[in-house]
This record gives structure tokens, sequence and C-alpha cells, in this order.
């Protein structure tokens, strides 16, 4: 089977905070996994499709000097629903 995607996925389980531009509430979601493209992300929380999103994809394991990714992201598919819900959002600017 040809791999049609741009990026490879890598399994990224990991604790992410979102919170909406629009001025939503601040949450916490698991990260699934994690492509050069964009995120799939866990939540507990409802999140349309479209949402703008700020993200910090916390590392497990702090190190000195390495900060957290934060992003702005685009979500492009929820699935789901009740909780959780699976949400797929691409990049739109890395930090």
């Amino acid at each position: 089977m040809d791999e049609r995607r741009s990026f490879k996925r890598l399994p990224a389980e990991v604790e992410v905070k979102i919170r909406p531009v629009d001025g939503g509430r601040s949450t916490t979601a698991h990260g699934k996994n994690l492509s050069g493209g964009g995120i799939q992300l866990m939540t507990n929380e409802a999140i349309s499709k479209d949402t703008i999103l700020e993200i910090e994809i916390v590392h497990p394991a702090p190190m000195d000097g390495i900060e957290p990714l934060r992003a702005m992201v685009k979500v492009v598919r929820v699935e789901g629903e009740l909780p959780p819900y699976e949400v797929a959002a691409e990049f739109i600017e890395v930090h």
C-alpha cells in the first residue's frame, strides 16, 4: 500500500495543554501522534472543526534548556459522539 501522507506519524503519548484562541477555557488533552503537519489528540472536551487552538506539548521528562513545543493549530477533524473525542489538527504556526 502506498503512503499518501506528506509526513510520517510518530507516537506522541504526552500531555498537551490546549486553549481556543477565541477565549474559551484552557484544558488538557492527551497526544496520540505527531507529524510535521499536525497532531492527533484525545480530549474529554468537545471541540468544533475549524477551531483555532494554542497548544503546548509538555515533555514527559523536563530537561534543562528544552522548552515545551508551542503552536497554533486548526482542528480539521473530530471523531466520536462521546468523550474521549479524537481530534486531528494541522499546524498553522510553531513557536
